[in-house]
Parts: structure tokens; sequence; C-alpha cells
């Protein structure tokens, strides 16, 4: 006869209760107990909200980590929601909903109070990165709350005091409210938004794992679990549902903030090695899906010449996200200057010879015209019918051949500056051309000439533009 003894899960609980003095010391430090004790516990609620809210709006506004962090510790926020977790597992609905009027109160208070920091704070012109941070809640701050909900939970029962504070850094209930208060003050709504679901997935998740975990331990006695079986069901039900429908979005979410645009240019082999190739930093990139645009923001010491290269390689490696629709790039470029004193540069003489090897190459090669880039939006090309070919001599002059005939002029090159001029020419045969036209304009206002790769760029004076040439 097979005696074994089986247990089922609440025989498991039930044998594992906390003893009546062990659930009364974990019970008190949660609840107050006696009327004339409510006043005093608010009070001190208050005060430490006060308190701690201040701090964590210092801190955000300074855009210090480190008084964030102090202000979690002081923050009271996690003995209310550890009470209503507390409440559901022993089946007491009126301090239930106490807890969570509690905190609505005390999270409404932190939200104004941070708002009326901010409007006596000098004006903000850039939104801190502290503030932004909580801006942008993902899959992982959902697993963050479960597990500091449970580490809650099991280090009240178990009297672990070194625990807490770590906890309590864990959880960061009050700075997703000051962060909020601050950015509707800024009139960043959305922001604000954001950081308000921060703020609830911490609560729900927090409550949802706490309470399992006060199950688990054995918080509840036997009879409230029998007595109030149906209240505590459907609680942690409410609080499961709750849970999963926060997950969902933010899932999808953590893709959109963890694999963003900075992430994968970050990423691009293509990308990168253009940057190097170019000496150029990126500092910023955006990708709008509805234009098909991508922005990016360069620094280094000379403008990128060869933008169209970058735009060949990303098109040769795929299209986005399978979207058939053209793509379009556009870039800002801010000049970076290193330099170092004493000078060590170099004499006329080796200036003149590097001069003179640039001017080998320019005359060693027939430079067919692609395309003028004027802007960002504007640009003058050529088409199969219009081709327009320079050729340099190494006397300074030059030509120009053309569908529709030849033109000569002089130009001037001394390392990489350059100047152009051309003869009296009434170019008869091309008056109908309007792109001639523009072309030989172009060709007169040129200030610098880089080859580079075989492929010789002219920029034009006043930062009007680049004239793009290929070797023919």
């Amino acid at each position: 006869m097979n005696n074994k003894k089986k247990f089922t899960f609440r025989q498991l609980l039930s044998d594992r209760e906390l003893s009546p003095e062990e659930r009364r010391l974990v019970l008190e430090d949660l609840f107050v107990f006696g009327k004339q004790n409510r006043i005093p516990f608010l009070f001190r609620m208050g005060v430490l909200l006060v308190l701690s809210t201040v701090i964590a709006t210092a801190g955000l506004l300074s855009d210090s980590a480190a008084v964030v962090i102090g202000a979690m510790l002081v923050a009271p926020l996690m003995t209310p929601v550890m009470a209503a977790a507390a409440a559901v597992v022993m089946g007491w609905q009126k301090r239930f909903y106490s807890a969570l009027w509690l905190i609505l109160a005390m999270g409404l208070g932190a939200l104004l109070l941070s708002s009326l920091l901010t409007l006596l704070s000098p004006e903000i012109v850039f939104i801190p990165e502290q503030v932004l941070a909580r801006t942008r809640p993902t899959y992982f701050d959902l697993l963050i709350a479960l597990a500091a909900g449970a580490a809650g939970a099991y280090t009240i029962t178990r009297k672990e005091s070194n625990a807490i504070p770590g906890v309590a850094v864990a959880v960061a209930l009050l700075p997703p409210l000051a962060s909020a208060g601050i950015l509707l003050t800024s009139g960043e709504y959305e922001l604000a938004t954001r950081a308000v679901v921060l703020f609830l997935t911490n609560l729900v998740a927090m409550v949802l794992a706490a309470a399992l975990t006060f199950l688990a331990v054995g918080v509840s006695p036997a009879s409230a679990r029998k007595h109030s079986a149906a209240f505590i069901r459907n609680k942690l039900y409410l609080f499961l549902v709750l849970t999963l429908s926060i997950s969902v979005p933010l899932w999808f979410y953590t893709d959109k903030v963890l694999f963003n645009p900075h992430y994968l240019a970050a990423k691009s082999e293509v990308l990168q090695n253009w940057l190097h190739e170019n000496e150029l930093e990126l500092t910023d990139v955006d990708f709008k899906n509805d234009t098909r645009t991508l922005s990016f923001s360069f620094t280094g010491p000379r403008q990128p010449l060869n933008i169209g290269d970058l735009y060949d390689q990303i098109i040769a490696n795929g299209k986005l996200k399978g979207e058939t629709r053209p793509l379009s790039i556009s870039y800002t470029w801010t000049r970076k200057v290193s330099a170092v004193y004493p000078q060590k540069g170099s004499t006329i003489s080796e200036l003149s010879q590097s001069s003179h090897a640039s001017k080998q190459q320019l005359i060693s090669s027939n430079w067919l015209w692609k395309l003028t880039q004027y802007d960002e939006k504007t640009a003058a090309r050529s088409t199969s019918q219009q081709d327009y070919n320079l050729i340099f001599e190494a006397n300074g002059k030059f030509m120009v051949k053309a569908h529709c005939g030849k033109w000569k002029g002089k130009y001037t090159f001394s390392g990489k500056a350059m100047d152009i001029t051309m003869n009296r020419n009434t170019f008869s045969a091309c008056r109908k051309d309007k792109v001639f036209a523009v072309f030989i304009d172009d060709l007169q206002r040129s200030s610098f000439a880089f080859i580079e790769s075989g492929k010789l760029r002219i920029t034009l004076a006043g930062s009007g533009g680049i004239m793009f040439f290929e070797s023919d």
C-alpha cells in the first residue's frame, strides 16, 4: 500500500504559513492599526513624499543620476504598494482600496509638486537625459518591476533590511512621476504620458508579483484564503490581465526603443566604413518612414563629397523593411577643426609639390559631369543626351566638350583652391540648352577641387553646392 503523501498547492501554502507572531510583525510594517495612529502615519508619508519629490525633481533637472537614486531611497511609495498586495492575499477589501487611494493621492501629489518646482525653476532649453530615460518604457521595465515586487515582498517577510534599499532603487516609482510633472510643465505631453505609463507598469507588476510572493511564503492564513477566496482570486486575475495587457505594447515598443536608427546605424558596416573613409563622425540619425528619408548629422574636418556613394551602397544592400518606395538621404555637416600649437605645418616647397601632384591627377583624365548638388533637395544633372566633359591642360587652360560644341577657358589651381574663367563665347549652338547654361555658370563659381577614389568634386563659392564628375 502506497502511503506516500501528495501535496496540493493549497496544502503546500498551508504548511508554509507564517506563525501568528511573524504575520503580525509583517502586517504592522505595512498597515496602520488604530485610528489614533492614522494621522501620524499620513503625516510621515506626506513629509517623506515632499522631500523625495524635491530631491527627485532637482536631480532630474540637474541631470544627476546619483541624486535621483537618493530620491528613490527616500520615497515612501513602496509601503502602500506592498500594503495593497498584502491586503489582496489577506482578503481585506477596505484596506486594499484604501491603499490604492493612498497611492493615487501620493502620485498626484508628486506630479503636481514636480510641476510646480519646474515652473519656479529656470526655463528648460534641452530636456535632461535623466528625464528622457523615464519616457522610454520597455518590456524589460516590466520584468524588472515583477522581480522587484517579488523581492520587496520577500524582504519584508524575511526581515532582510539590507536588501530593501536595493529593491527601492530597482522599483523607481517616484522618478517617472517627477519626470511626468517636469514634462507637463514643459509642454511635452506625449513624453509625459510615456512617463506615467512607466509608473503604471511598475505599479501593476509590483502588486501582482508581491501578492503572489506573499501567498507563496504564507502571509495569509488558511482561514483568510477560504473566507475571501473569491476576492483574492478576482484581484489576482485582475492584476494578471492588466500586466499581460501592458506587456503587449511594451514588447513592440521595445523594438522601437532599442533597435532605433541609432542602433541600426552603429551596426551598419556600410555606413561605418563610409564614415571612416570620409573622416566623419555621426552625431545624429533619424528615419522618417512616411517620406522614406534618412536624415544624418555629421561632423568632421571636411564636407562629405560622396554622399551619392553611400546612397548607392545602402540601396545595393536591400530595401529597408521590404519597402519598394524610393529612399532619399538628407544630411547636415558641421566643420570640425583640430589643431596643435606650436604648429608643425608643411613648408612652401612641400605645398607646391603637393599641388603639382594634385594637378597631375587633374589633367590625367577627361571628367564627365554627373550632377551639381545645391542642397539636400535641389540638384542639376545631365541626361543621357546631355554629356559635358571637362578637360584640364597643364598650361592652365581647359576645354568643355558638350553635345553641341566645344569651349575653352582658363583655370588656376593651387593646393586645392580652384578658380575658373571662361573665354568669351556666344554658345550659339547651345542657347536652348538650359542645363548647359547652369553648368557653365557653376563652373565659374568654382572654389575648391578634390579628387577621391578617381572622382572629381568641385565645390562652389559661398557654400553654393558641389559639382560631381567621374573619369570618362
